[in-house]
């Protein structure tokens, strides 16, 4: 889903990722993530990863929708993967959404802990690549022209993180709109942490 505006918690979607298909949804919640973060990839692909469970419970039914936002934290490949990120999700987000999270997740199961070649711009091209419906030369060429403009981005999405008081990733708000109740979680929580969270916004 391709969304846009800022959102009643002061969240900039313009440029974003967004998993939902429900542009106002009950519950909102904001990711602050790295590709280098292994926290990340536990919650996103580790055996008890709440993200799939929160996809298929939550996300698929219009409960909730994910913003996903940089917190690069593991120096420059981190802020490469990120401006990668904004540039696939732009070429994609009116077109085929899927193909970006094919690459999201690809990144993810590559990840090493050294901060190596795994991580380096060559390499995540080449996860691109091998992704039908993304244009790795498109791509390329949007990062020569966008980066500093993606790198400003990103620069205001961490630095709202730290506002919110994450000094590390993942880092969660869970917005209810109704409300305007908000809580935060740090880490790489289970999925009964976000779906106690999210029935309670919905029982008020």
């Amino acid at each position: 889903m391709s969304a846009a505006g800022k959102t009643k918690y002061g969240i900039e979607l313009d440029g974003s990722p967004v998993m939902g298909k429900n542009t106002k949804p009950p519950v909102d919640i904001y990711y602050w993530t790295d590709y280098q973060c292994s926290f990340c990839r536990q919650f996103e692909l580790g055996k008890y990863g709440a993200l799939s469970k929160l996809i298929r419970n939550e996300v698929s039914k219009g409960t909730a929708r994910i913003v996903f936002l940089q917190y690069p934290n593991y120096g420059d490949h981190s802020w490469t993967a990120g401006v990668m990120a904004k540039c696939i999700w732009r070429l994609v987000k009116n077109t085929n959404t899927d193909t970006f999270w094919k690459w999201h997740h690809s990144v993810f199961k590559h990840q090493k802990l050294d901060g190596g070649e795994w991580s380096s711009r060559k390499s995540l091209l080449g996860y691109a690549r091998t992704i039908k419906g993304i244009n790795a030369r498109a791509v390329d060429q949007c990062m020569r022209k966008n980066r500093k403009q993606f790198e400003a981005d990103i620069t205001q999405e961490r630095k709202r993180g730290k506002k919110e008081g994450f000094s590390n990733t993942p880092g969660f708000v869970l917005y209810h709109t109704n409300s305007d109740r908000h809580v935060k979680l740090a880490g790489a929580q289970p999925y009964t942490t976000f779906q106690t969270q999210i029935q309670s916004f919905l029982n008020q």
